[in-house]
């Protein structure tokens, strides 16, 4: 076995305690990576992979390095790609180390654990969330320790799960190692497994109760709730091992409960594109990003947790729009207190560095310029008549906080370095020690200065020079032709190219006192700093309820001022089911058409308008239709104004949508699949006090199949669910549901109508309409004119060959449903298939023409002795215009031909 350099057994030393974490082993200037995980950094880091002296078997160890200054810039890449990060720094000076020089692991970083500023998205949290389930039930928490935040909750097992991770987009995952599968892929990719017994109920109340107190934990409500307090427990306990300095800033659990809140899952998240695009994935074109005119990144999160848990109860609601209307009504108040806030710094965070000490001289001024910032925010909120605002007002009282910043604006100076080994932070007056160091430098610095003009003049060399380097210290350098000129007592300590350098014992004397002065400079700033930090992390709780309140105002303000730019009026909240709306818009699309947009009206209720069936051509404007309703009975319950003319709202308590299709290919599902799977969960989740929103569901099959799923799920959500749902669909054959569900309504987008053109006119009208315009939007895609031709002519023949004919209804115990023949539109050996509603977009199933209940056509009757009547009566169903019956008169009509076919004895 090859023998090793103690270097390098030092390394595998610490290799061996960071377990599965990739080591950043600090040399001299360096960062180095070896074996493994230096293959790892080249590859992610795109650096140089070279290799240095053999490990045990004798073998080259691989080895890549970064530069220690530029671990900011490389450390997030190394995070992001999914890796753990364990940073092992040299902790003793290398000039005084008694050979090998000391390492400790300073830090391990996970997705869930980052505190570093240059890695963290400035206006979100970055959530680790645990996870543990027994008896059906889930205990899950949410700690995000780069502001202190810390949420946990108890769930029941059904489904709940999956809503609330997709609201909080932790980062990182806590589960046990135990977990059911199912669980570990509910909760996504950066699952952390750990130890069950970091999941102990036992051991979780002990790391609480250590790390906050009985008192308050029975008081937060923590205590009736084992599984969420093993969750707690669980993350409070991987934080202990990521090496944080403390975790004083975590001073609370906030208990919520998911029913406080409406349920927005990751589909409907994703379809109504509240924080992401569904195209890029990125925050343009997001209602986030439509309603964030915030000033603060700590304002930004406030807002965006408003927008992952709207509210639910009337009276919080109306809270927040009181508190939005004030700031709307006073526009000059509104813009001060803007301005107030305008490059205020993200306050959380750094008084969250501040107690775990990290923190740096330019953090602290951030600090202290936020502090002083508190007096005139209150001041402007001393008339305030809202109660939001004026429990904010009582929040943002500066209170012991001026003492921190008359410490920091006294101590620090006005632009201090980002560091503090350098020296340049503390200012001058602060310390009488380091007042008088700092003098000592000064007069020898002076001192050398005038022994280079003093030794000039005695020696006559007029280039002669006093210099330093941190290798031979101060010395007089003399240029070549001079040397002759060089007094006895210079002493010669180097040659150079183009002359000497000397040193004097006088020269020793002074260097070795300035020297000294610097050092014991740099040590007593870096004394005083952290002393500093210290005393104002003392007041880190009072720091953070401060800071809390100034988001919470900031997302006041940008709401009330997107109210006055955009156009937005206050919502009226009913408890009457109903959502109406005059001149709704979409927010985003109106905000970037300019004024083109087209409003429209709705109106959905818990009687006889919870059920709108939405028919129209492609491009008409369902979809956003749809959207738009949902999105302004979000703002509504986030306390936010909405784009209409007109809005009395009902809370809902979910927001279900299929809008849009996808595959997800990785996992195997097709697009029907997603959309089926979709569906069950609105069927098995929704309430009467949700909002549905369904877009040509049933598209992904045959045209009858699609047309029965589609009629089968209407009557389902109409009939159990009773929830307010918008059905968007070009099964026409759906409108029917309107003359037998007493609560469908029949809706369409209005077209024009211009020759073979059509114009949309992207209105919502009452009433339903029987066609799709297919080809005029093909025609519009630039499908080649020839081909839109032929299409024209084959709609023509199968509109004129096509035959739909009821079916006889002799099972009348079974629900009345779709009576259909499949429409023949060819006929070929066997009897010709295919079929469906014109310009239909399902797909032919090519079984020959039967009903949706699977009896042939032939079997219009049992056998043949009425057909010839029949065939009559059907003759003069087809002769009827139907525009001169009165209602009295088709009823008269229904009843002779009912008569007629089943005759006087009830037969056919």
């Amino acid at each position: 076995m090859a023998k090793i350099s103690p270097l390098m057994d030092q390394y595998f030393g610490m290799k061996e305690r960071c377990g599965d974490a990739l080591l950043l082993f600090r040399m001299g200037d360096f960062f180095e990576t070896f074996g493994p995980d230096a293959e790892v950094a080249a590859r992610v880091l795109n650096i140089t992979l070279t290799s240095r002296q053999k490990d045990r078997e004798g073998n080259r160890i691989p080895l890549a390095g970064i530069p220690y200054h530029a671990l900011d810039a490389y450390l997030p890449k190394l995070v992001a790609a999914g890796y753990k990060v364990a940073i092992c720094e040299q902790v003793e000076d290398p000039k005084k180390a008694k050979g090998l020089v000391k390492r400790e692991i300073v830090r391990v970083i996970t997705p869930g654990t980052i505190i570093e500023p240059s890695m963290l998205e400035e206006g979100a949290n970055n959530y680790l969330a645990s996870v543990v389930e027994e008896g059906g039930r889930i205990g899950l928490s949410f700690l995000d320790v780069s502001t202190g935040e810390f949420l946990a909750t108890e769930l029941s097992g059904d489904g709940r799960l999956s809503s609330e991770l997709a609201k909080f987009r932790p980062s990182e995952c806590l589960v046990p190692k135990s977990a059911d599968q199912i669980i570990t892929d509910l909760v996504g990719t950066a699952v952390q497994r750990i130890e069950d017994d970091d999941f102990s109920l036992d051991g979780a109340r002990a790391l609480l109760a250590g790390h906050f107190d009985e008192e308050a934990l029975d008081r937060w409500g923590l205590l009736d709730l084992p599984l969420a307090a093993r969750a707690c427990g669980a993350a409070l306990s991987y934080l202990s091992s990521s090496h944080i300095p403390t975790l004083s800033h975590i001073a609370e659990v906030r208990i919520y409960s998911p029913e406080e809140f409406m349920v927005l899952d990751d589909t409907t998240l994703r379809n109504l594109e509240i924080f992401r695009n569904i195209r890029e994935r990125t925050k343009r074109g997001s209602l986030f990003e439509f309603i964030d005119l915030t000033a603060t990144p700590g304002g930004s999160r406030a807002l965006r947790k408003w927008l992952q848990m709207p509210l639910i109860s009337s009276e919080e609601i109306e809270q927040r729009l009181d508190g939005v209307e004030e700031l709307f009504a006073d526009p000059l108040r509104r813009g001060d207190l803007a301005e107030a806030l305008k490059g205020m710094g993200d306050l959380e965070r750094i008084v969250a560095r501040t107690t775990c000490g990290i923190a740096s001289p330019k953090d602290l001024l951030a600090l202290k310029g936020a502090i002083e910032r508190l007096p005139r925010i209150v001041q402007l909120l001393e008339d305030a008549k809202s109660q939001m605002l004026i429990e904010l007002r009582g929040r943002l009282e500066i209170g012991p906080l001026g003492e921190v910043a008359e410490l920091v604006g006294r101590a620090i100076e006005d632009d201090p370095p980002t560091g503090i080994k350098e020296g340049g932070v503390i200012r001058d007056g602060y310390d009488p020690e380091l007042d008088e160091i700092r003098s000592l430098l000064r007069e020898g610095r002076g001192w050398i200065s005038r022994m280079e003009r003093e030794e000039r003049a005695r020696t006559g060399i007029k280039s002669l020079r006093v210099g330093y380097n941190n290798v031979f210290g101060y010395y007089i350098e003399v240029t070549r032709p001079n040397l002759a000129a060089v007094p006895p007592e210079y002493i010669r300590k180097q040659t150079l190219a183009g002359g000497e350098r000397f040193i004097t014992p006088e020269l020793k004397e002074m260097e070795e006192r300035v020297l000294s002065a610097q050092e014991r400079s740099s040590s007593l700033e870096e004394e005083l700093f952290l002393k500093i930090r210290s005393q104002a992390a003392c007041r880190g709780r009072e720091i953070q309820e401060r800071a809390a309140a100034l988001g919470e105002m900031d997302a006041f303000i940008a709401l009330a001022t997107l109210a006055a730019e955009r156009g937005l009026i206050r919502p009226e909240l009913n408890l009457r089911g109903e959502i109406s709306m005059r001149s709704s818009r979409h927010p985003i699309l109106d905000a970037s058409m300019r004024g083109g947009f087209v409003p429209n009206d709705v109106h959905l209720d818990g009687r006889g308008n919870r059920f709108l069936i939405l028919t129209g051509p492609n491009m008409a404007g369902k979809s956003t239709f749809m959207r738009q309703i949902a999105l302004a009975v979000i703002l509504a319950q986030i306390g936010s104004f909405v784009p209409a003319s007109f809005a009395s709202i009902s809370p809902v308590d979910r927001i279900f949508t299929r809008v849009g299709a996808y595959d997800d290919l990785t996992s195997g599902q097709s697009t029907f699949m997603i959309e089926m799977t979709e569906v069950a969960k609105i069927l098995s989740f929704a309430t009467s006090k949700s909002l549905i929103l369904l877009d040509e569901v049933g598209r992904g099959t045959s045209t009858f199949d699609g047309l029965a799923i589609a009629w089968a799920i209407a009557e389902e959500i109409h009939n159990k669910v009773r929830g307010k749902a918008i059905f968007a669909t070009h099964y026409h054959q759906l409108t029917q549901l309107a003359g037998v569900l007493s609560g469908v309504k029949n809706y369409n987008m209005a077209v024009k109508e211009e020759g073979d053109s059509v114009v949309f006119l992207r209105t919502v009208v009452p009433g339903a309409t029987d066609r799709s315009y297919g080809i005029h939007v093909a025609k519009l895609a630039g499908v080649p004119g020839e081909v839109v031709a032929r299409a024209r002519e084959v709609l023509r023949e199968i509109e004129r060959e096509a035959v739909i004919e009821p079916l006889r209804n002799d099972r009348r115990s079974r629900r009345a449903g779709p009576r259909y023949t499949q429409l023949i539109f060819f006929d070929g050996p066997g009897g010709g298939g295919g079929g469906g509603d014109i310009e239909g977009d399902g797909n032919s199933n090519g079984e020959g023409a039967v009903d949706v209940e699977g009896a042939p056509p032939a079997t219009l009757f049992e056998d043949g002795r009425n057909r010839d009547a029949a065939a009559s009566l059907i003759e003069e169903i087809r002769d009827l215009d139907l525009n001169l019956l009165t209602p009295i008169d088709a009823l008269n009509r229904l009843s002779e031909y009912q008569r007629r076919l089943v005759g006087e004895d009830g037969k056919n």
